[in-house]
Parts: structure tokens; sequence; C-alpha cells
């Protein structure tokens, strides 16, 4: 044992690094519920008013691409903002930062090759998502988020298997599940001391 700390020692000092990480993790929770709100949201009022949303040729296609782009753009400046606030950034931090970027750039790809290819993009982002929830929840080491990422998966292959199924019920649910829920977890956790 190093520096005369015993086993004991160790293991605490683990244990409050692990816990102070939960706790700078709570920024990561808010983009969770901000998302999670949108998409349930937008998934609702297009549920809702499809006849609103799917007036035109591109009225649903600009509905699902415009309010996301807005919606990354304030969430870059939240991130930016509570970077700033913080004044530093861990190697955690810098990691989902660059998982969530990935996902970002696969997500705006997603959408320009189904417009290309007029399919529906959904059960893909919906898939990439749960494949990033997946990734964040298993480096944090947070079960809400492991377990979200795995039951939009699930939905994910439900998806393929039972295309007729309203994809904008499989959204609500599945992000619900997925993203909300978890967000809203992981705010709430509290550091054990």
């Amino acid at each position: 044992i190093r520096d005369g700390n015993t086993s004991e020692e160790q293991i605490e000092i683990i244990s409050k690094v692990i816990n102070s990480t939960k706790e700078n993790l709570k920024p990561l929770s808010v983009n969770f519920i901000f998302w999670g709100c949108l998409i349930v949201g937008m998934s609702l009022t297009h549920y809702i008013f499809p006849q609103f949303i799917q007036s035109t040729e591109y009225s649903s296609l600009l509905f699902w691409t415009v309010l996301p782009i807005i919606g990354m753009i304030l969430t870059v400046f939240y991130n930016i903002k509570v970077q700033k606030k913080t004044g530093y950034e861990t190697y955690l931090g810098r990691a989902i930062k660059i998982i969530w970027g990935v996902f970002n750039l696969s997500w705006l790809l997603t959408i320009i090759i189904s417009i290309l290819k007029d399919v529906n993009p959904v059960p893909d982002i919906l898939f990439l998502l749960s494949v990033t929830l997946l990734i964040t929840g298993l480096i944090i080491k947070f079960k809400p988020i492991i377990f979200g990422g795995l039951l939009l998966m699930l939905f994910t292959v439900y998806i393929n298997y039972n295309p007729s199924i309203n994809f904008l019920l499989v959204n609500i649910i599945g992000i619900s599940l997925g993203m909300l829920i978890p967000g809203i977890t992981l705010y709430k956790s509290k550091v054990d001391e």
C-alpha cells in the first residue's frame, strides 16, 4: 500500500471520486431531460395534429429537422456555459462530449441519407440513440441510463419486426423510458457521503 493509505482508505477515496463524478454529471441529466421533453413533445404534437405537421410535402421533414437543430444549438451553448462555470473538463466529461458529438453527426447523416433514399429515419435514429445511451450509461456506471438504452434498443428491434406500428407512439414511449426518466433519475440522484 503506497503513501501509507490502507485498503479501506483507498476504497473510500475511490468511492468519493465516483460520487463526485455523478454529481458532476448533473448537467448531462439536464441534456437528457431537455431532449426527452423535446422529442416526446414533438412526437405528441405530430401524433395529435398530423394534418398540421404533414400539411405540405416538406413540412414534416422541416418539423423533424429544424427543431432538433435548434435544440442542438441550445444544448451546445448550455454545455459551454456549464464548462466555463466549472472551469475545467474531466476525461469523463470529454469522452461523453465526444460520444454525443458523434451521435449528432450520425443523426445528421442519417437524416440526409433517409431523404436521398426516401425512407423513414426513425428506426435508424432510435437504434443510434439506444447505442449512444447504452455506451454513456456503461461509461458513467448509471443503471437507469443503461436500462433506458437497452429498452430503446428493444423498441428498435420491435419496430423492425412490426413496421406497421405507429412510429410516433414508439418515439413517445421509447424516449420517455430511454432518456426522460433516466435523465430525471440522474438529476435527482443523491451523492452518498
